[in-house]
């Protein structure tokens, strides 16, 4: 008998491979060296500088097409894995201008390096992988988004109990409560075009961070590596190469706790106690002892991700309070943090998506919450002041106490007869008829006068739905010019090695 789980029976479906790895962390699977993931970055790198000191007549001809053409070759290498990163010789650059040496020699290879240092070589690098990354969370961000309003859109009518403080508070709808992740998601999503905005800015030219005597052309390598322009001070993207890391961490951060919520919460409606929802086998495991178990692992292990990045966030930040100026080597810790982070979070917005696509809602269950533990008192303290000109203040007196003499009744709303015992407590005289009294406090009578802007009515929730559609095409086509434009730089680079070597 071969056993490869120690759990599983319990279920009609296990979890996918995807799953399963994104449930076991690091526990039987390492992770790649951090420039192993910049090499391509770095060829696309050396290959503009190459392009550059050639317009700039710093290369010649000859020199220049014998280095593209050996940096396309690592790139073929690179692609079918047969290049592989040396630790005796310390990083990615150095590997790269190692075997342009060891191909062509130091007098060819060896001018590779002209007007350039590491330091604007690693700025440059992480900032062409952040900014491959920050595009993939906006593509994420968006797909989870279409995958809220779908679903949103399936409950618009889907009455739950609203809560605050962990307790009943008032009626909303199961829809609305998804709609409100989209609101905090499409912040996220800015967010991330912001990071673009501050970032896509190209650091290479600042050599060791003070510039150099040869004459380059910030502007055309800017054009070549999809760049909205050089850095305005070369200074600044050496000593402050962190900051692009720590607002990219930061960005992650917002949306990780979005998504450890919305996982806390499911988590919760998914008990027995709630029953309001079902996560489906797929993100769910079981345990080594107890045979009925069906636990919610998917979603814990995002909450587990999103204080692992916190911790990661603060090191970033801390790593940034004490620079001197220019380059300081404790900066080198900043690629680690960064890419740990976006490695533990990128995959939990596919699997928080994947949850909610597949989630079972109990809508039965969700109404006949809403309808206990007086979620109807509000509305009908509410229905006091508009229909009967009470003050608010005096309406949730008299409310509150006809909970209390409701509460003795063993009531879950409160009654005609503890209403009009308050009422008489307070001397208040009013005309009521105990069908009102009830009708008032209906959920579904609660949602339908649910009319301001944002609220959880039908009407208003299908306008919420709409507005983010809209809002959705345009993040659409945003993404789609930066994907383009970074599309068209390397095209550009492309081109013009492949012109020059004929």
């Amino acid at each position: 008998m071969k056993i490869e789980k120690l759990w599983g029976g319990r279920f009609k479906e296990l979890p996918p491979k995807e799953i399963i790895e994104f449930l076991s962390g690091r526990d039987v699977k390492g992770i790649p060296p951090c420039d192993e993931r910049l090499i391509s970055y770095d060829i696309w790198g050396n290959m503009a500088h190459a392009l550059m000191l050639f317009k700039q007549g710093i290369l010649s001809k000859k020199e220049t097409a014998k280095i593209v053409k050996c940096l396309k070759e690592i790139e073929s290498l690179y692609q079918n894995g047969k290049f592989r990163l040396d630790p005796l010789k310390e990083d990615v650059h150095t590997n790269v201008e190692s075997f342009l040496i060891e191909r062509l020699g130091i007098d060819f290879g060896g001018k590779i390096h002209t007007g350039r240092s590491r330091n604007d070589q690693i700025a440059l690098d992480m900032r062409l992988y952040l900014r491959d990354e920050a595009l993939e969370f906006i593509n994420r961000i968006i797909s989870i988004i279409e995958v809220l309003l779908q679903r949103a859109q399936e409950h618009i009518f889907t009455v739950m109990p609203g809560y605050t403080h962990h307790q009943h508070a008032v009626p909303t709808t199961f829809g609305h409560l998804l709609t409100s992740f989209v609101e905090a998601l499409e912040r996220d999503e800015k967010r991330f075009f912001n990071w673009l905005e501050l970032f896509n800015k190209n650091p290479l030219g600042a050599a060791a961070g003070y510039g150099t005597t040869f004459k380059l052309d910030r502007r055309f390598t800017s054009k070549l590596l999809g760049f909205d322009g050089p850095t305005e001070n070369v200074t600044d993207p050496i000593t402050q190469r962190w900051e692009a890391e720590a607002e990219l961490a930061y960005s992650i951060s917002i949306l990780m706790n979005h998504l450890s919520s919305l996982a806390q919460i499911l988590i919760l409606l998914s008990t027995k106690e709630f029953n309001m929802v079902r996560l489906d086998d797929r993100h769910c495991s079981g345990s080594s002892i107890m045979p009925q178990k069906r636990n919610p692992c998917s979603l814990e292990v995002v909450k587990a991700k999103t204080s692992y990045i916190h911790g990661l966030l603060m090191s970033l930040l801390s790593q940034g309070k004490a620079l001197f100026m220019g380059y300081n080597r404790d900066t080198q810790w900043t690629k680690y943090w960064i890419m740990d982070i976006i490695d533990e979070s990128k995959p939990s917005i596919s699997v928080i998506s994947d949850v909610l696509r597949l989630l079972q809602v109990n809508r039965e269950e969700m109404l006949k919450r809403a309808e206990e533990d007086f979620s109807g008192a509000t509305s009908l303290m509410e229905w006091l002041v508009q229909s009967h000109s009470l003050s608010l203040r005096k309406a949730k007196m008299v409310v509150e106490r006809a909970v209390k003499y409701s509460e003795l009744e063993k009531g879950e709303r409160v009654s005609f007869s503890a209403l009009k015992r308050s009422l008489e407590e307070m001397d208040i005289e009013l005309k009521l008829n105990e069908k009102d009294v009830e009708e008032v406090q209906r959920p579904e009578r609660i949602i339908k006068e649910l009319k301001s802007v944002g609220a959880p009515s039908h009407d208003r929730t299908l306008e919420i739905i709409l507005l983010f559609k809209d809002s959705i095409r345009n993040g659409k086509d945003l993404l789609k010019k930066r994907i383009k434009k970074v599309a068209e730089a390397r095209r550009i680079t492309v081109k013009m090695i492949d012109d020059l070597i004929g």
